[in-house]
């Protein structure tokens, strides 16, 4: 019984601190999966963006990206739980971003926030259920803010900007929604719901994923 009890201790050990094992060094393997998973994250985030053709509906879509990417999320921590893995992701996330025109300055914010979120994931609490979902917490604030950031710098040029690529009837739905108090409370939500969102991505990544043998 000993032995049994012994044993029932180590393993919960070990399921509770599934990401937190890490080596010190990125590998060609690492590299690939920061590849594979940049690609997922971001494919995620411009779908579910895809509903702010919709003004009334942006929100939604991103508040769903970020539930679903928190399982994504959280699989690649479990996969790659090394220091500079999530700031590469994030700095590339960020480049594709401003490829598509967002604002330059959000590599730099994501350069501060993945460096950050990779200290939290390789030197924060030993309990998975506070590091992912704290990780993950850090890791969408780029994400998500850096894109508005102009908007709190200009409003006006920033909404013209907006009539010029979508017309002057979609800036004016546009600015029904999205003015500075919402975009607050709305990251104050999303702050939130990336918590729990990196509380689901760790669940579904040990009941499923290692059940599986893929982490």
């Amino acid at each position: 019984m000993a032995t049994r009890l012994k044993h029932s201790t180590v393993h919960n050990h070990k399921r509770n601190n599934y990401v937190h094992t890490t080596s010190s060094r990125l590998n060609t393997r690492d590299f690939i999966n920061i590849g594979v998973f940049t690609a997922l994250m971001f494919v995620i985030v411009f779908a579910f963006g895809m509903l702010g053709l919709v003004p009334a509906a942006m929100y939604a879509g991103f508040l769903l990206s970020i539930l679903v990417n928190g399982i994504v999320f959280a699989l690649f921590t479990a996969r790659t739980p090394k220091m500079g893995a999530l700031t590469i992701m994030l700095i590339m996330i960020e480049i594709l971003f401003f490829v598509t025109g967002h604002w330059v300055g959000g590599i730099a914010i994501a350069t501060v926030f993945g460096l950050l979120a990779d200290l939290v994931i390789t030197k924060g609490p030993k309990n998975v259920k506070v590091r992912v979902p704290l990780a993950y917490a850090l890791f969408i604030l780029p994400i998500y803010v850096s894109p508005w950031m102009p908007l709190f710098i200009n409003q006006d040029a920033y909404m013209s900007a907006i009539a010029e690529q979508m017309g002057a009837e979609y800036a004016a739905k546009m600015a029904q929604v999205v003015t500075p108090p919402i975009l607050l409370g709305f990251f104050v939500v999303m702050l939130i719901v990336g918590w729990l969102a990196g509380l689901l991505g760790t669940r579904v990544a040990r009941k499923h994923f290692e059940r599986a043998g893929l982490v």
